[in-house]
């Protein structure tokens, strides 16, 4: 850890029911901050728990009490918290993707694609690939775009071991290698254990932040 302003910081985050405050909070007094270079994982026993937080940083759902605050001059970027096709619905293919970037990240791009099995389908057009497919062309889209900070949730879901495994391997390299901030709902053991704190769920509420070993 440093003495730097956090990439990330919740700050006593709530957020009413779709029924209004007769529908209580689904999440509240969410406090926890994260690091540049560092994987934070959300884990508890309700999904829902996990993902609200998630699009609340994201801005995606409406803080109702509390604050969210990301560092002066961070980027943010999200997968998983909207449909894959939604959030690619402007790409054509992962080429033509590739053939916009700049060199650094088309690289990066490119690096993406093989890891994650995507590069023999870069051709194709991402509306026509499987959701499972298209939901791994988020990520390799996302981190190819340079944000500091990358929020994601169901990142491995319903995916074979292996490539799970590419996902979430990819992911800590960026951690590790170009300081991303990765903060992402907790998918079994293999999320967890590449995540440097995780932070514990119950009832909408944190209960205990760990660092982990």
């Amino acid at each position: 850890m440093t003495d730097q302003c956090p990439a990330l910081q919740l700050l006593h985050v709530g957020t009413i029911g779709a029924g209004g405050i007769e529908s209580g909070h689904v999440i509240e007094n969410v406090t926890f901050a994260c690091e540049s270079g560092t994987w934070t994982a959300l884990a508890g026993p309700a999904a829902e728990d996990r993902t609200s937080i998630l699009r609340c940083a994201a801005g995606l759902d409406e803080v109702t009490v509390g604050e969210v605050r990301l560092a002066e001059g961070l980027r943010l970027a999200h997968v998983g918290l909207r449909p894959a096709a939604e959030q690619l619905a402007a790409v054509g293919t992962l080429a033509s993707v590739l053939g916009r970037l700049p060199a650094g990240a088309a690289e990066l791009l490119r690096e993406a694609l093989h890891r994650l099995g995507l590069w023999e389908e870069r051709d194709t057009p991402v509306a026509d690939l499987t959701e499972s497919r298209q939901r791994l062309a988020a990520v390799a889209v996302a981190v190819a775009d340079g944000p500091d900070v990358l929020l994601a949730d169901d990142l491995t879901g319903g995916l074979p071991p292996d490539t799970a495994a590419a996902v979430l391997d990819l992911l800590r390299d960026l951690v590790d290698g170009q300081g991303l901030c990765v903060v992402a709902s907790a998918q079994g053991l293999a999320s967890l254990e590449r995540a440097d704190a995780v932070v514990l769920l119950a009832d909408g509420r944190v209960v205990e932040t760990r660092v982990m070993p």
